[in-house]
């Protein structure tokens, strides 16, 4: 069943049997609903491109497409990173597993509201203070998630490293 090499399970084993604990539609569901709500932010706000700019902060900033593309891939990765956690078959770790649930919800619709703060509203300072609380969150659910699952904590590993870099660019804009 699982292929084993050198006496350690190797990676697509190992992402197998993690996928066959779960329910794939709910990664897919969580994660597509969770991208439809930040392109819908996003194109009621508009393009950041006009605040980057007066902020001066050009030169730390990669070109506005590809911020949009990397903040849309985060989305739907934590999206479908929780929707793994929330199909999983119930087991001993139901506790972690709803704790980080209820974190991720938290944590959704601060970012989704981070962007009309940040470039809709111009509020720097409340954008560096979601920045942190979304960090703080993230955090709670990589832990939570990676008690229950290693790959939906990979997953949010990866994303809290993201958000580092974001944190740091509304430090930026906060100060210049």
């Amino acid at each position: 069943m699982y292929k084993k090499q050198y006496g350690r399970m190797t990676p697509g084993a190992w992402l197998s049997s993690e996928l066959e604990r779960t329910n794939p539609i709910f990664m897919i569901a969580i994660g597509l609903l969770l991208t439809v709500g930040g392109i819908l932010v996003r194109a009621f706000i508009g393009s950041p491109h006009r605040t980057l700019l007066e902020l001066g902060i050009g030169a730390m900033v990669p070109p506005v497409w590809i911020m949009t593309t990397l903040w849309t891939v985060a989305l739907f990765g934590i999206g479908c990173g929780a929707g793994f956690v929330l199909g999983m078959r119930s087991g001993g770790y139901d506790g972690e597993r709803y704790k980080g649930c209820m974190f991720f919800v938290l944590l959704a619709v601060l970012e989704l509201c981070w962007y009309p703060t940040f470039f809709g509203a111009g509020l720097y300072f409340l954008s560096v203070l979601e920045s942190i609380l979304i960090l703080c969150l993230s955090l709670g659910v990589t832990f939570c998630f990676y008690r229950v699952s290693k790959f939906a904590g990979a997953i949010f590993l990866f994303h809290t490293v993201w958000l580092i870099y974001m944190l740091i660019l509304n430090f930026a804009a906060f100060f210049m």
